[in-house]
């Protein structure tokens, strides 16, 4: 698997899924974040099965929205991936309204950062 960074015209079709668990309440949109944020794939054989977008929020890399295809587990891979790129930073968090999502990332060492009216705040702080 290859990472790169993007524009947001290559990801934003990979990303699509995201805005049926929208956690703005329809105030943003994946074309704001993409072009607000930096935006990457990630390509396995030369084909992408994954695409998120961060935004760094002072000393805190915030994933503002991330998807993979079918049979890519994606809390597994950018658990890695967005570890590294995060180097230096004391955190990484995100929000979601899925609770299996809230789930494993629990079980990387995320916690819950707080309940806001549209999903949880998950945090993981970095050493």
């Amino acid at each position: 698997m290859t990472l790169r960074e993007a524009d947001a015209a290559t990801v934003l079709p990979l990303l699509a899924p995201v805005a049926r668990y929208d956690t703005t309440g329809g105030v943003d949109s994946l074309e704001r974040m993409a072009v607000n944020g930096r935006a990457f794939v990630i390509e396995q054989d030369g084909e992408p099965v994954c695409a998120y977008l961060l935004e760094r929020h002072g000393r805190e890399a915030f994933v503002t929205a991330a998807a993979g295809a079918a049979g890519v587990c994606l809390t597994d891979l950018l658990a890695q991936l967005i570890e590294a790129q995060a180097v230096g930073l004391d955190s990484i968090a995100f929000q979601t309204r899925r609770r299996g999502l809230i789930r494993k990332a629990i079980a990387k060492g995320y916690r819950v950062a707080g309940h806001v009216k549209n999903g949880t705040i998950m945090r993981k702080e970095l050493q």
